[in-house]
């Protein structure tokens, strides 16, 4: 922490008479920025630490999650919501964990762990390690919260124990894996690859500084739309409260200009042309509370119901600090095959070709025609056609798939369809009949 300013301290240092005729303005002085600094200080130790675990949980009241969600659907009525699932969803927390590895300044051994509970059930957890990704879930307890579950998981054990299955045999190992609840381990370096080679994706290399350019653009925007920090009180677990004040507009107005310099290349210019301008977001303020004991954040809550024209209800946001630990890779996880996961996701099951129509398949075709022209960066055409058609083999028995002019005739089952490419990969212009 700096010092002091000089001519503050004397002032207050001076005289008793002096002292008492100031002492009023000096606290206001005080509340107004200590509060600030002890901010500045926390966030800055959170950024610092070795490892971090955070609990991110919905603490509101099943009334005023209702509440919430009439006024933000007028469509919704508090009936439609189901107990069950008000229950589910407030008694569910996501806990995040990242720990930057034996090399702090080095990423490539950083590793991060997400865990999804539903109350004392950690239903599903994975973890990433250097290039490496990690996964477990507990079926049996996700059955045991949700027993209509129960006869698609007993016939999918049937398949694996001997049944006639769709699951490619190189998959039988981690799937089996997966249903006993046991790990699987995934090459992403070799997903990343499988990917590319599709015609899609990026390195590794460039994700990495993309999110750190994402994650420093966060932080100076969250910096720009403070507007004030007030001390509210104390609690004897969770520390000072302090209440954040900040403006969306100055906060979007960060992001909106900072948003073009971090951006891939190949990243379609229209994508940002989306966005609204800084005129059109509300220049509002809103708070944020955040809890701060021993210089280190223990909590921070936020109620999306702030952005409610009328007050209704809340939706409350909460983040708790836990203790962390490290990130480990598990013993004994089972590998996945990369190149059979890929080539079993491209497939069709069996059984359902005569569930793709034309329509269905131009739609595709639309939408893919706009990933790969994004990736080289041009205008979706009937040019990148033959980049797509591989993804297709097999689809349908007779599926044909030709480029008709600047349009693209899609013919299966009986039924044709003319698709004009579109901006967006929407598939908003798919006419009956060929072109």
């Amino acid at each position: 922490m700096p010092p002091e300013d000089p001519v503050r301290l004397t002032r207050l240092l001076v005289g008793g008479s002096v002292l008492a005729l100031l002492s009023g303005t000096a606290a206001c002085g005080l509340q107004t920025i200590e509060p600030k600094i002890q901010l500045r200080d926390a966030l800055q130790a959170f950024g610092d630490q070795q490892s971090v675990a955070v609990r991110l949980s919905v603490p509101s009241s099943a009334d005023d999650v209702r509440a919430f969600a009439e006024a933000t659907d007028e469509s919704v009525e508090s009936e439609d919501i189901a107990d069950e699932d008000l229950d589910t969803l407030l008694s569910s927390s996501i806990v995040y964990g990242y720990d930057k590895g034996e090399k702090a300044d080095d990423p490539a051994d950083d590793a991060v762990s997400a865990q999804v509970r539903i109350g004392d059930l950690t239903a599903g957890e994975v973890r990433a390690i250097g290039e490496t990704g990690y996964a477990r879930v507990d079926l049996d307890g996700l059955v045991e919260e949700f027993p209509d579950m129960a006869e698609d998981v007993d016939s999918f054990r049937a398949e694996l124990d001997g049944a006639p299955t769709d699951v490619p045999e190189a998959l039988l190992a981690p799937a089996r894996a997966l249903v006993d609840g046991d790990w699987v381990s995934l090459d992403a370096t070799e997903l990343l690859e499988q990917i590319e080679a599709m015609g899609g994706g990026s390195t590794p290399e460039d994700d990495k500084k993309l999110q750190s350019d994402l994650q420093e653009l966060g932080g100076k925007a969250l910096k720009d739309a403070v507007v004030s920090v007030e001390r509210k009180g104390e609690d004897d677990d969770l520390g000072d409260h302090l209440v954040v004040k900040l403006n969306l507009r100055k906060g979007y107005a960060t992001i909106r200009e900072g948003l073009p310099g971090i951006l891939p290349e190949s990243e379609d210019p229209a994508t940002l042309e989306e966005l609204p301008p800084v005129s059109e977001v509300p220049d509002k303020d809103v708070d944020a509370s955040v809890w701060v004991r021993d210089g280190e954040l223990t909590r921070a809550e936020f109620d999306v119901a702030q952005f409610l024209d009328e007050p209704a209800g809340h939706l409350v946001l909460r983040a708790d600090a836990l203790d962390a630990e490290p990130v480990k890779a598990p013993k004994d996880a089972v590998p996945v095959d990369v190149a059979a996961l890929m080539e079993g996701a491209m497939a069709v099951p069996p059984g359902t070709e005569e569930e793709l129509d034309a329509y269905t398949i131009a739609a595709w075709v639309d939408m893919d025609l706009t990933t790969v022209a994004s990736d080289e960066g041009g205008e979706p055409s009937v040019e990148y056609l033959p980049e797509v058609m591989s993804y297709y083999e097999g689809a349908t028995p007779d599926l044909v798939i030709t480029a008709v002019g600047a349009q693209v005739q899609v013919s299966t089952g009986g039924e044709t369809v003319c698709l004009t490419p579109s901006p967006d990969g929407m598939g908003e212009d798919i006419a009956d009949g060929p072109c």
